[in-house]
């Protein structure tokens, strides 16, 4: 029987975002088209000049007087300075939310599936609760790997937390959910989300819009996509009958747990 797993991960910050320019400016600063409708969350990847990771972020558009950037902890000021850098008479300003947190939900399965439609559904959704409410929204590990995400204040944790125990959801501690990721190759924090790799490395092509205008580091991306010159890929292997890749030049060990590892390893040593 599958079980279905929750999380609630130490590593990320949260943003509220406001002014009248926050969605130009960020569209203008990432790869993804950021989408101003309400109730929905947008991911999109922060680049640098070269095409580098300066982070992943989700923004959740829940009204127009509650936008929440998160994003990785360890990258936070780097991707701070970067959107000031570019920000001239742009109205916008972010401010840090120390009470909020997060919770995944998932399985094994990459698509996931829920018999509480509220809680499975795309959009934004308020849920009321004894003390309180939560919002949540399906969404994505960022390699596809379908999510729940449960966004509340953290004085709410332990009830939420219960909630879910209630359910028959099994909580993962960080070894078991690293464990998780790296064999079902979800690149996660700073591990894999820093400025060592390109997105199309990590294999998020999927939150890269090549249709959208400008963004820094687009060149070099529609570049490395355009002529096919990718030559690094992010896979999870074992470690048992491996080490030809592992030892391979120029390969980079990201994550590992017991025999497992995540590489982001020169494609010409994979075989097809």
């Amino acid at each position: 029987m599958k079980r279905n797993f929750f999380f609630n991960p130490s590593t990320l910050s949260f943003f509220s975002v406001s002014g009248k320019d926050s969605f130009d400016l960020i569209n203008r600063l990432s790869t993804n088209n950021i989408n101003p409708d309400q109730n929905v969350v947008s991911q999109t990847i922060f680049t640098n000049e070269n095409g580098r990771i300066i982070d992943i972020v989700s923004i959740w558009n829940i009204d127009e007087n509650n936008i929440i950037l998160i994003c990785n902890s360890d990258n936070k000021q780097n991707l701070i300075d970067w959107i000031s850098k570019f920000t001239f008479e742009e109205e916008i300003e972010f401010n840090n939310i120390e009470s909020m947190g997060l919770i995944h939900i998932f399985n094994d399965n990459k698509v996931i599936k829920f018999t509480n439609p509220s809680l499975s559904s795309k959009s934004i959704n308020k849920n009321e609760i004894i003390s309180g409410h939560f919002y949540s929204a399906k969404t994505t590990f960022y390699n596809k790997h379908e999510s729940i995400d449960f966004l509340f204040d953290k004085s709410n944790l332990e009830i939420i937390k219960n909630l879910l125990l209630d359910k028959d959801f099994l909580e993962l501690d960080l070894d078991n959910f690293l464990s998780f990721r790296i064999k079902n190759c979800i690149p996660y924090g700073s591990n894999e989300i820093n400025s060592s790799f390109n997105p199309l490395e990590l294999n998020l092509g999927h939150i890269i819009d090549f249709d959208k205008g400008c963004y820094i580091g687009q060149e070099v991306i529609a570049r490395l996509d355009t002529y096919n010159k990718v030559q690094k890929k992010l896979i999870s292997i074992n470690i048992k009958g491996s080490s030809d890749v592992i030892d391979s030049p120029g390969s980079v060990i990201t994550s590992q747990s017991d025999d497992y590892y995540m590489v982001v390893a020169r494609k010409k040593y994979l075989k097809d």
